[in-house]
């Protein structure tokens, strides 16, 4: 079955937003996902990457690539969505490769109204988890707190981490990271600012072609690989057995989120790192710094301005998938 132009578009554009987000500390793509209405569709897919899909991948060699094979090739590629997952994945990977330097460059010089942005894109997506909760009673609300103690309390005791350049540290960090990812609230660029990791990640995305960053990168995009295929599962297992439940702690986890990219935040016990051309930036720690009221008026209107900003680009977005159903009828 082959996809349309518009289809192809789309895939490409939210593959694009769910990769964006997924380099914002506090800022989730599974969120993303929901907001453009893919999460089922994603977690399907991956879950469909079984041992069925891997017997017909080796009989497709072992047979010489004959025709029944790849006829029986085809239909796997078919049932586990593979150019859905293809151009999704394309679209991610151009917006972490283009988008790195971009979200480092915003968050040293510009961290307010950055973060202030990006609690207006995650606002709009509260709708999405709450529509799905089905039921809402007060033991499937409770399981708001662990999802919000769980976003802030590590934040609470972690230190200044520089992390490891090791790519077996960076396969765990990957593993661990896409985990977060998955979750819609949850945020895989936060729990490797928690592990020390962020800043050489988004690092070694800036210089892609050195060879410390490919040995770095690919023990990382390993990780990844491993911990979508088991995670998935679980998270499957959770939406079918305990959906309400699961939703309220995805909604908490969202809510603990605006904890960690408070607009006004100390960053003065930021270290000073030297660029590559000589060039001194502030290592910013979002999760770290201390949040703070706004210095004066003109910088809680800058962070308004930036909030509005993001919350009109939130609910646009949700829009997508107005459009994709649209397109499907």
């Amino acid at each position: 079955m082959s996809l349309t132009k518009k289809e192809i578009f789309f895939c490409l554009l939210n593959g694009f937003l769910i990769g964006i987000a997924n380099l914002i500390p506090g800022v989730s793509g599974g969120t993303f996902a929901l907001i453009l209405g893919l999460y089922d569709r994603l977690l399907n897919a991956v879950t469909s990457l079984d041992l069925q899909f891997a017997k017909a991948f080796l009989q497709l060699f072992a047979s010489k690539l004959s025709k029944e094979a790849r006829l029986a090739f085809q239909k796997e590629l078919l049932r586990i969505d593979f150019y859905f997952l293809v151009l999704i994945g394309v679209g991610l990977l151009i917006s972490v490769v283009t988008g790195a330097r971009l979200i480092q460059f915003l968050l040293q010089v510009y961290p307010t109204p950055t973060l202030a942005l990006f609690v207006g894109l995650i606002l709009p997506s509260l709708a999405v988890p709450y529509k799905l909760m089905e039921r809402h009673t007060i033991p499937d609300w409770l399981w708001l707190i662990p999802g919000i103690g769980l976003t802030i309390v590590p934040s609470l005791f972690m230190g200044d981490s520089t992390g490891s350049e090791n790519p077996f540290i960076a396969f765990i960090t990957g593993m661990i990271a896409i985990s977060a990812m998955i979750l819609p609230g949850i945020s895989g660029s936060y729990i490797m600012l928690v592990l020390g990791e962020y800043q050489i990640v988004i690092s070694k995305l800036t210089n892609v072609f050195a060879l410390d960053s490919i040995l770095f990168l690919g023990g990382f995009a390993l990780g990844c690989l491993v911990g979508l295929i088991l995670f998935t599962h679980l998270v499957k297992w959770l939406f079918e057995h305990h959906k309400p439940k699961t939703m309220a702690f995805l909604i908490g986890l969202i809510l603990g989120s605006f904890y960690i990219l408070w607009p006004f935040k100390d960053f003065s016990q930021s270290q000073s790192i030297t660029g590559r051309k000589g060039e001194i930036k502030r290592d910013i720690q979002i999760a770290t710094a201390k949040n703070t009221m706004p210095e004066n008026s003109e910088v809680a209107m800058q962070a308004g301005f930036a909030l509005i900003g993001g919350i009109a680009l939130g609910y646009s977005l949700g829009k997508l998938e107005e459009l994709q159903e649209t397109d499907s009828k």
